[in-house]
Formats: C-alpha cells, sequence, structure tokens
C-alpha cells in the first residue's frame, strides 16, 4: 500500500430487518477516507473468532498488500450453539431471508458509509472456511447482484442439507445435489479449495460444487463467448512441499469464472494461514493470496453500483433484456439476472 497509516479494526453493530450482527471492519495500512477500495466479506468457521480467524488466515496480511478492506461478522453462540453460520437450514438458504439477508443488509451499510472509508460497491467479495464458506457460497448463489465472487473454503454444496438432521450427511458427501432450478440462475464466479484428507467435510463436496457451478452455467442459455464447458486447464503444483492439483474454467471470451485447488494431506482446516489457529493450518498454499488474486479478476456490472440490495429497477433491467442471461421474474423468482463482466484475465 506504501506510506499511510497502519492498518485498524473498527467494531460495529448491524440491525436490520431480518436480524442484527456485530462486525468488525479492518482498514488496511496506508488506506484513506476518499480512495475507493474492494470488500472482502469474511465469514469464519464454526468455534472461530472473526477477528482472530482475520489474523491467523492471512488475510489481513492480503489486506495490507493488495489495499481491500475485510468485513468481519460475528456468529455468536445464542445465533448457534457452535457459532456456525447456519448453511444447513432452509430458511438461510434463500434471498431476502434469514443470515444471508442480514449478511447483504450489513454489505449495503459498509458500502453507504462515506466518512470513514468508501467501499467499492462492484467489487464486494465473500470468503469462509467451512460454515463460512457454505455461507459464501450461499451468498455467491443467492446475491450475485451484490457479491462479485466468493472464495470457498473446505464447504459443502449449496442446499446440499435443508434442516439440521441432514448437515452431517451433507459434509459427508451423500446424497443428490439439488436441482439446478433451485439454484435459480448462474451462481457468482468462485474459487475453491479442499484438502483430500479432510476428515469433516469430505473431499468429494469440493467436486460437488464444481457439479453445480457449472450445472447453474450450463442451465442459462449462454452461447459463444459466454459459454464456459469446456474450456478448462489442470495443472499439478508442489507449494511449501504440498501436492496441489488446480483447475480452471475459461468462458470462450477468456474470462476466469470457476477456480479448483485440491490440496493433497490437507485435513479440515485454512490453508497457508499466517500463523496456527483454530482449524488453520500454516502449511501453504496461502488460501488469502489465492483468493484475492481470483478476487481481482472480477467486478459487477456499473448498473448493481448502488447502496440497496434488492432487484435492479424494471428500466435496468430492460437495458440488459438482450443480453444472454436474460430471464423474466417468473423464471427467477428470487433475485435478478445477471451477467458477468470482470476484467481480462
Amino acid at each position: 500500500m506504501g506510506s499511510g497509516p497502519a492498518g485498524r479494526w473498527i467494531h460495529r453493530q448491524f440491525q436490520g430487518e431480518h436480524g442484527s450482527r456485530e462486525y468488525s471492519v479492518y482498514l488496511p495500512s496506508g488506506s484513506s477516507p476518499g480512495r475507493r477500495v474492494a470488500v472482502v466479506l469474511l465469514l469464519h468457521g464454526c468455534q472461530q473468532r472473526p477477528v482472530d480467524f482475520a489474523e491467523e488466515s492471512g488475510f489481513v496480511a492480503a489486506a495490507d498488500a493488495d489495499g481491500f478492506m475485510i468485513v468481519a461478522p460475528r456468529q455468536d453462540g445464542h445465533h448457534q450453539l457452535q457459532r456456525c453460520w447456519r448453511w444447513y437450514e432452509s430458511g438461510h438458504q434463500g434471498r431476502g431471508r434469514g443470515e444471508p439477508a442480514i449478511l447483504a443488509g450489513l454489505v449495503a451499510e459498509v458500502t453507504a458509509e462515506e466518512e470513514l472509508w468508501h467501499a467499492d460497491r462492484r467489487r464486494v467479495y465473500a470468503a469462509g472456511l467451512s460454515a463460512g464458506g457454505a455461507m459464501s457460497l450461499i451468498l455467491a448463489t443467492t446475491y450475485p447482484d451484490v457479491i462479485a465472487a466468493a472464495g470457498v473454503h473446505s464447504a459443502t454444496a449449496y442446499r446440499s442439507a435443508t434442516q439440521g438432521f441432514s448437515a452431517l450427511g451433507a459434509m459427508a458427501a451423500q446424497g443428490a445435489l439439488p436441482a439446478h432450478t433451485l439454484i435459480g440462475g448462474e451462481m457468482a464466479p468462485v474459487v475453491l479449495i479442499h484438502g483430500t484428507n479432510d476428515p469433516v467435510v469430505r473431499a468429494p463436496n469440493g467436486d460437488r460444487i464444481v457439479d453445480q457451478w457449472l450445472a447453474s452455467r450450463d442451465a442459462a442459455p449462454l452461447t459463444g463467448l459466454d459459454r464456459v464447458r469446456p474450456l478448462a486447464t489442470t495443472r499439478a503444483l508442489v507449494v511449501d512441499g504440498r501436492r496441489c492439483i488446480r483447475t480452471r474454467w475459461y468462458t470462450a471470451r477468456g474470462r476466469r469464472v470457476l477456480e479448483y485447488w485440491r490440496i493433497d494431506g490437507l485435513r479440515h482446516a485454512w490453508s497457508g494461514g499466517q500463523r496456527k489457529g483454530a482449524f488453520v493450518d500454516p502449511k501453504g498454499p496461502r488460501a488469502a493470496e489465492v483468493m484475492a488474486a481470483f478476487f481481482q479478476r472480477h467486478r459487477l456490472p456499473h448498473w448493481v453500483a448502488r447502496p440497496d440490495v434488492t432487484a435492479p429497477s424494471a428500466g435496468a433491467v430492460t437495458a440488459r433484456a438482450a443480453g444472454p442471461s436474460a430471464a423474466t421474474p417468473k423464471e427467477r423468482p428470487d433475485r435478478p439476472p445477471m451477467i458477468w463482466f470482470d476484467d481480462p484475465d
């Protein structure tokens, strides 16, 4: 970031129609109120604390290096006994209700701030581990007009469980994936990280998320340069002595829209953390840096750059109606249609 003030945390309380949450905002070193910056909504896993997770995962260091701000909401024990985001309940899997609505409202509050910081509404990203990763995927699915891209680490596929008693089965990668019609359209771009030796959220969950994401794109009427399949590249890497398989999917126009890291030997822990912590493995690759690099490639189109999280006006939809992702409200009742624009690969 260069010279300037040191990074600092600011602690706040959000109160919205669907509930309240405490949250902490990290302003990176060298930041100034007049400069628009990207936002990473960082969602901790079960039994983790948001600020500790931000620092241990390496996201604070990445924020200082790349100049983005972190918004770290807190899930307390009175919301869920193990402080897990409730990804496994149908009441928290849709737009306009439950925890996704709370988090989207929290993002709207942060991006409306004009005195302490200037957040770029086109560059808001969600990232998380385990339950936090699953909730990040939910946001990528239900609020793609708010979340430009998501980072999903060691998590389950969208709606792989819809009640508490089915959560363990989903974590074991059992049962069928939900039909693409329940997704409601294309998911936001996603970077996915999963360990091959994860005993809590089993490794096949990563493959299931990939299948689900690709199915969401296949279900959309995309043709020509917007199609994804079968443009994928796979590479074997060794990072910090750990073998990885990395696969990237591109549209025909060369935009990277999905990335999947399978990390050999990694258990249920954040890869490449800044220091050892609860469910954090200091051995690489550094997931925070992988996600930050992916996020830099993506931003929302201009028409969604606004403080509210409701569907766009009729005029905004009409202006894009000829695009390949256009759909009527009847086809996608929970959210507006979406066309993705990002920086060239």
